[in-house]
């Protein structure tokens, strides 16, 4: 049985568009969908956190969202691992982190060598952020300016994976439904990125 660590943000982590801090349960969160389609192939290991960023320029002010700082304790906690799956990048684009073309790209970068150093055998897969949307205005954390930028993001973490030669799932071509928030999976994304994710896998495990 292989084991893959799914680490990312509140779209792992199951937050329920426009619904405060209500998470979708097991059954509907992608991992979740994902551990039932795999079976006996693979046990899920779910790290999803909202507000997760690949590296944080301020820090929040409850708790860590740097994946910079939770990234390797989360990888060595659950060794071995087989599999990491890394959807990060969305909260990169937070007003407060004034971001720029080729952040995400250079943070996810250092992800990659930390898995490297850990955990050589380790593959990575990684998934681009979601392209955000109309209704993101609606998070006082977020400018309109973000939608544009979730382009430029995604396309940047598709090129790391080209370069790397490791292997990318694209989120935007099998997520076709966002919540109103225009950020946020539905329950039906949760399940047609659980699919994707699958048939991805599937030919890794």
């Amino acid at each position: 049985m292989k084991r893959i660590v799914c680490f990312g943000d509140s779209n792992t982590w199951g937050y329920v568009p426009g619904a405060g801090l209500e998470r979708y349960g097991e059954d509907v969160r992608w991992t979740g969908i994902l551990q039932k389609l795999l079976g006996e192939r693979a046990r899920i290991l779910e790290f999803g956190l909202c507000g997760c960023e690949s590296g944080l320029k301020h820090r929040n002010k409850c708790f860590n969202a740097n994946a910079q700082e939770l990234f390797p304790s989360v990888l060595f906690a659950h060794l071995p691992v087989d599999i990491v799956v890394l959807m990060l990048g969305t909260n990169d684009l937070k007003k407060a982190n004034d971001w720029q073309p080729g952040d995400t790209a250079r943070n996810i970068r250092a992800l990659l060598a930390v898995t490297r150093t850990l955990s050589p055998a380790t593959r990575t897969v990684l998934a681009t952020p979601v392209l955000l949307r109309d209704g993101i205005e609606s998070d006082a954390e977020f400018s309109r300016a973000a939608i544009a930028q979730s382009a430029q993001c995604a396309e940047e973490v598709a090129a790391l994976a080209r370069a790397e030669h490791i292997p990318l799932f694209d989120t935007n071509a099998a997520v076709h439904e966002l919540g109103a928030d225009g950020c946020h999976f539905t329950a039906a994304a949760h399940k047609a990125f659980a699919a994707g994710m699958a048939e991805l896998l599937r030919g890794l495990v």
